[in-house]
């Protein structure tokens, strides 16, 4: 089981494979990308109406289709953990936010009330995280993380930042396959099965291991890099120039993100 969840992990990471496809993103400089996206997820943040979500949550669709990226794969993709969770973290908002019930929910003599504006707010929220989450994998499978990495520093995004993103980038993998290779021996020195207790205590040794042995590999590296020369500061590449297509999609994310935000004002405004 754990073994066949860090290899659905590992393909969930690895977002190499979009990015050289000849989509309409993929043409785009990701210094422009990094902005648009910004841009669609602060609006996200600031509407407050399901409709306002759904509509940049269908440009976000749209996109990635265009960038031929297959829709169950960015659906699946865009759906698990993080919205998931969110909907769990939601659920406590139909039962505690002020209203009229629509319907009661009793349970040992305890009756709690289910009110509209409490489901209205929880799927708010969800539908927010979902659409904030959908535009940065967007971003990431359609863009190569080196080139990612080097728009953020363009960008003047503060230096540890963009070091540690990288450095993190870099090492996640490694460490999925030092766990892979470790379950992998720990199945292999057990002749019959164990009972979930005993499988929780391997686990929580293996996770400690684990951690031990990232800890030591970061030093290492460190000190591999501080005798290199490293002094805290990337090398900027060569700047491209922006494309007409480049300036054109920036505009056109920008006018879709102010009209969706005026749309929204106008109408709390009547």
């Amino acid at each position: 089981m754990l073994r066949s969840f860090l290899k659905r992990f590992q393909e969930i990471v690895h977002v190499e494979r979009f990015s050289t496809s000849l989509g309409v993103l993929q043409k785009i400089d990701p210094r422009v990308k990094l902005y648009s996206f910004a841009a669609f997820v602060l609006s996200a943040i600031a509407v407050r109406t399901i409709t306002s979500l759904i509509v940049l949550l269908a440009v976000i669709i749209t996109l990635s289709l265009a960038s031929q990226i297959p829709l169950r794969f960015f659906l699946v993709r865009t759906t698990i953990f993080i919205p998931i969770f969110a909907g769990v973290i939601a659920l406590p908002l139909p039962f505690i936010t002020p209203g009229t019930p629509i319907f009661e929910v009793g349970f040992d003599g305890v009756v709690v009330g289910v009110t509209g504006n409490g489901i209205y707010r929880a799927a708010l929220f969800t539908l927010r995280v979902w659409m904030c989450v959908a535009s940065l994998i967007l971003l990431v499978l359609t863009t190569r993380f080196s080139k990612l990495i080097q728009a953020m520093a363009n960008l003047r995004f503060p230096e540890v930042l963009v070091t540690m993103t990288a450095v993190t980038y870099r090492f996640i993998f490694l460490f999925v396959d030092e766990a892979y290779r470790m379950i992998l021996a720990k199945e292999s020195r057990t002749v019959t099965g164990q009972k979930w207790r005993e499988n929780v205590k391997t686990i929580a040794n293996m996770v400690a291991t684990l951690l031990i042995r990232a800890y030591e590999r970061g030093e290492r590296v460190y000190l591999a890099m501080m005798v290199r020369g490293y002094a805290g500061v990337r090398r900027s590449g060569e700047r491209v120039r922006l494309t007409a297509g480049d300036w054109a999609f920036a505009s056109i994310s920008s006018l879709t993100c102010m009209a969706v935000l005026s749309a929204e004002y106008l109408r709390l405004g009547g």
